[in-house]
């Protein structure tokens, strides 16, 4: 397994690769990145790895730094730069015309093209710390989209792509698994694990091309069932036969492993943060007066006890009318 010759610094410098890359980027986060000029360098710097190297960073991909905002500069950067390593991707498996999308209004993440063949592709990013084990559907598929963009093409609208971080997968199912079973057009959704599999496995844009032309005979009919989906894609695009199915299932359980590694190096990686700033908040007080700590313990009991209705008070004065 090619997974077995990456020693843990290894591991982690390929965890944090895209976060690092940024970091190289951006010394100021008061002014606005260029996020053109960025996404065309890291794509530069991408499409020189190695396979082995790229299918690695692919595989644990789609996991937001949680340091970073919500809605930030740096979460902005780092989805796009995850929508070039789909992109790349797509290329290395044979969709060579591949680009991403300057326009974000109306617009797919990334155009999956090989000649006149279009897929359009949506490239989802999520933090392991969000409150939720699964998002919305909403936020994961919305069919109507997918509609509106193929026939923004003249080129043959082959269908949709939903590249999806696996730990933020739905359990048993959903109705996401009933838009990726019912078809027209044909929505697919691939873990970054299995398009990792895909780059070591050789499964080009051939076969995809043909799976999704093949959607309405390996899904006769929508369901929510997660099984029924993942039974579709594995029999008929990544593990075929019985050879194939032994490999893939010895991969992903590989990968699976990674990924454990990956969230443990996020979690000593806030385990650091919090000691850091424990240190730095005791040496801060130990420098104050009485006075000074009560004052601050006042206001820090105030916020704790009052904020929920202090924040419905400014919703009154703001909304509603008042003398």
């Amino acid at each position: 397994m090619f997974i077995d010759k990456y020693k843990d610094k290894q591991l982690n410098d390929s965890f944090d690769y895209i976060e690092r890359f940024i970091k190289s980027k951006v010394k100021n986060w008061e002014v606005a990145p260029n996020t053109s000029v960025i996404e065309q360098e890291f794509a530069s710097q991408i499409k020189s790895m190695t396979n082995d190297d790229f299918a690695l960073l692919v595989m644990h991909s789609g996991y937001i730094p949680e340091f970073y905002l919500p809605d930030s500069s740096q979460e902005t950067l780092y989805s796009k730069l995850i929508e070039s390593l789909v992109c790349e991707w797509a290329r290395r498996i044979g969709f060579t015309d591949s680009f991403l999308q300057t326009q974000k209004s109306n617009k797919e993440d990334v155009t999956i093209k090989r000649r006149n063949n279009v897929i359009v592709c949506d490239a989802k990013s999520f933090r392991l710390g969000r409150s939720q084990a699964a998002p919305n559907v909403k936020d994961t598929i919305k069919k109507q989209a997918y509609t509106t963009w193929l026939d923004q093409y003249k080129e043959t609208k082959v269908g949709g792509l939903v590249t999806f971080p696996s730990l933020h997968d739905w359990k048993k199912g959903s109705e996401a698994y009933y838009y990726f079973t019912e078809g027209n057009p044909p929505i697919m959704m691939l873990f970054y694990e299995q398009m990792a599999y895909m780059l070591k496995k050789g499964i080009s844009y051939k076969q995809v091309i043909t799976f999704l032309k093949n959607y309405d005979k390996i899904f006769p009919e929508a369901k929510q069932d997660r099984s029924y989906y993942w039974d579709g894609v594995k029999n008929h695009l990544l593990a075929p036969t019985q050879k194939d199915r032994a490999a893939y299932n010895r991969f992903m359980e590989e990968a699976a492993k990674i990924i454990k590694k990956k969230v443990n190096h996020v979690i000593s990686q806030i385990v650091a943060y919090l000691a850091e700033k424990r240190g730095m908040i005791e040496f801060e007080l130990q420098q104050l007066s009485i006075d000074e700590l009560r004052n601050i313990a006042i206001e820090a009991r105030y916020k704790n006890e009052c904020e929920d209705i202090e924040r419905q008070q400014y919703n009154i004065l703001r909304f509603r009318p008042h003398d």
